[in-house]
């Protein structure tokens, strides 16, 4: 009895996690980048990555998506292996890259479709989907113009919809805010929030703190390919939990 009430829990343990990494690292021409990272992430919260350039955090989301394969360790997403479930895991989540792809010919309007269509979305889907968050910026000037035109904040507008298109249950988002207008800025925090409140996932990286700050539940700090702190935010910390850390080393 006591056995299966035990693996009852432990599955419902597993079920919470969103993001696992067990001892991953990478190598570069014999160069470690990560040095055996190990994190278990909940679902329903927003985690921030920070640290000085050079410091792996790109490299890090980037296998997390898999844009890139560990040397060693393995990363699940909701219990699917990105390495050796590839598709299964990526049906999971929406990315966003430190500089957004764009089909220069395309209207963001196009993009959407698109994107929808290699998700594997019906049509009548895809169209409903881009309704309800089309809403979301005051794109309607744009959206039908060749993203050629358009101005590197409103390529992180389009790629912000085009990562939620699927409703996944996690976002991954390298550099969230580069291009973004204030107001933007805060609709996109707030978007970030609402994800959230929807027992959604979100990580990310970034080097602008205050947003990281307004807008994150728990902080890690990476300098030379190692974690060196993991910690909850608390408002208008991350500046004094920075620096210490850095300090400390």
């Amino acid at each position: 009895m006591f056995f299966y009430y035990y693996a009852d829990i432990l599955y419902m343990m597993d079920k919470n996690i969103a993001i696992s990494l067990n001892g991953v690292s990478k190598k570069f021409n014999n160069k470690i980048i990560i040095h055996n990272t190990s994190l278990d992430l909940p679902r329903g919260k927003i985690f921030t990555m920070i640290g000085p350039n050079g410091a792996g955090k790109t490299t890090l989301i980037k296998m997390m998506v898999g844009l890139l394969t560990p040397t060693s360790g393995n990363i699940k997403i909701f219990g699917c292996d990105i390495v050796k479930e590839p598709i299964e895991a990526k049906k999971k989540f929406g990315f966003i890259s430190d500089d957004p792809s764009a089909y220069d010919y395309l209207s963001g309007l196009e993009f959407l479709a698109l994107t929808g269509k290699l998700r594997g979305m019906e049509e009548l889907h895809i169209s409903n989907r881009i309704r309800e968050i089309g809403d979301i910026f005051p794109l309607d000037d744009i959206l039908y113009q060749p993203m050629a035109y358009y101005s590197r904040g409103s390529r992180q507008k389009i790629a912000l919809l085009s990562a939620l298109i699927h409703n996944p249950k996690i976002l991954f988002i390298d550099e969230p805010i580069v291009g973004l207008d204030p107001a933007s800025i805060n609709i996109f925090g707030n978007i970030l929030l609402e994800f959230k409140k929807n027992e959604g996932t979100v990580f990310f990286v970034t080097h602008t703190l205050s947003f990281a700050d307004n807008f994150a539940d728990h902080v890690f700090i990476m300098n030379n390919g190692i974690i060196i702190k993991d910690q909850p935010i608390s408002k208008n910390s991350l500046d004094d939990i920075y620096m210490d850390a850095l300090n400390d080393k």
